[in-house]
């Protein structure tokens, strides 16, 4: 009797064997597929409750543990997806339907959402090392030391990127970015013009071409780049920008007052973009003598933000010519004009003039002597007069050069009357030796005799 019972208790452990070996085979895996097939059809919250009762009874089930981490991720659930994930990550079962390389790109990606870039570095870096053919992975981790403005390691791991890969446009850009921020314009220029071949629309490329062209000096070129760029309303005005100081820095200053003024009128009111064109605006004003219409910017500017650049000293540098017409008109005058007030400053001066120099359209040199007074015996001797219609600082070497040019022309004295301002060198050079400064207060008085 006893041995019936022991073989009726064996007889039961062998069908409960049997039982779960065909539901471990046949049934659990038909069960896991349905809930896949639930996520894909998007009933992710009945998923994630099957899931969960799964891993109740068998919590070292890696499988649930991937799908719930896909049903969270599904979900935007980010902070339970990368538990879920991690855990497969730390059972490290993998097979054909939990693949190391798949967890460990999705995890870095909501790593990369959640901006934790030090975790997101840490598997792409893995992935680099068990899936070296994605250039993908060397992409993202170039991305990330970009980001954190670390050049020398981005610069690596896209030149790997790119080399995998010789048709991902923006491995060819962003190593164009780094180039150009390296001063490296060569380098740089290949790689925006790699990248406009693979995507002519990469508008962005265009304009960064255009800056180093610009810096190369290729004007024309950089030019057709921007023209190119424009076509983005993100890059309209700063393309009308760059194209303004192709002009500016050729001196073709009419060209880029016609660009500064056409980019203002696009730029957002108050913004930095509206402040760099009226800025750029005011130096060729400036550079063509239209000394009151670059006030005028500068006076803008300064109402939206008064600590832009050097603004506040361009103002008071010309403080005289916003109180007085008539330096304002000394400052703009044609060549002619300007050429005949000279030889009034230097006649109200009690000068007689022996000889006149056009320098050019903002210098004019005269030798002169004094009227004859009360010792009419007296040896005249020539006064060399330079005056200048300028707002630069006049260094040293030009009080030098004139000084040495005084006894070939039998000078006694050098007189220099200037707009500008005076290096502090230049005025210890003068202090030591015959030369007279007249600065702008000065030059006012004398404007005001004639």
């Amino acid at each position: 009797m006893i041995f019936t019972y022991i073989l009726i208790f064996l007889f039961v452990i062998i069908l409960t064997i049997i039982i779960l070996y065909f539901l471990s085979v046949y049934v659990f895996p038909r069960k896991i597929e349905e809930i896949q097939k639930m996520i894909e059809a998007g009933q992710i919250k009945l998923a994630i409750r099957k899931l969960n009762e799964i891993l109740e009874k068998d919590e070292r089930n890696p499988y649930a543990h991937f799908l719930l981490a896909e049903a969270y991720a599904a979900d935007g659930n980010t902070q339970y997806a990368i538990v879920e994930y991690r855990q497969v990550l730390k059972m490290g079962r993998f097979d054909d339907k939990i693949k190391e390389v798949y967890v460990r790109q999705v995890l870095a990606k909501l790593y990369k959402e959640k901006k934790a870039f030090e975790d997101a570095k840490k598997e792409f870096l893995i992935l680099t090392k068990i899936d070296p053919a994605n250039y993908e992975n060397f992409f993202e981790l170039g991305m990330i030391y970009y980001n954190m403005n670390q050049m020398d390691k981005a610069l690596n791991y896209l030149k790997k990127s790119a080399s995998l890969n010789s048709k991902h446009d923006r491995s060819f850009f962003y190593l164009g970015q780094i180039y150009y921020k390296n001063a490296v314009y060569a380098d740089a220029k290949q790689c925006f013009l790699n990248t406009i071949k693979i995507d002519p629309s990469n508008y962005q490329a265009h304009y960064f071409l255009g800056l180093v062209l610009r810096q190369q000096g290729d004007y024309e070129w950089a030019l057709k780049e921007f023209e190119v760029s424009m076509k983005s309303d993100d890059l309209k005005v700063k393309s009308i920008l760059a194209r303004g100081t192709c002009f500016m820095e050729r001196s073709q200053y009419p060209k880029a007052i016609m660009e500064f003024e056409r980019g203002i009128k696009f730029a957002p009111k108050g913004s930095d973009l509206e402040l760099n064109l009226r800025y750029f605006l005011a130096e060729c004003q400036e550079k063509m003598r239209d000394v009151h219409a670059a006030i005028i910017n500068w006076e803008r500017i300064a109402e939206v933000n008064p600590k832009f650049k050097d603004v506040q000293q361009k103002l008071a540098t010309y403080a005289e010519f916003r109180q007085d017409d008539r330096i304002k008109d000394f400052m703009i005058a044609g060549l002619a004009q300007f050429e005949h007030m000279c030889r009034k400053i230097v006649a109200t001066m009690n000068y007689n003039i022996t000889d006149i120099e056009i320098i050019s359209d903002t210098e004019i040199e005269i030798i002169a002597t004094e009227n004859e007074g009360k010792w009419r015996n007296t040896r005249q001797s020539n006064r060399i007069i330079r005056i200048l219609r300028t707002t630069e600082v006049l260094p040293e070497s030009y009080f030098r050069k004139l000084h040495e040019s005084m006894r070939p022309r039998n000078a006694t004295r050098l007189l220099v009357i200037t707009t500008g301002e005076i290096s502090q060198k230049a005025l210890e050079f003068a202090n030591t030796r015959p030369i007279e400064i007249k600065g702008k207060a000065e030059l006012v008085e004398l404007l005001r005799k004639i």
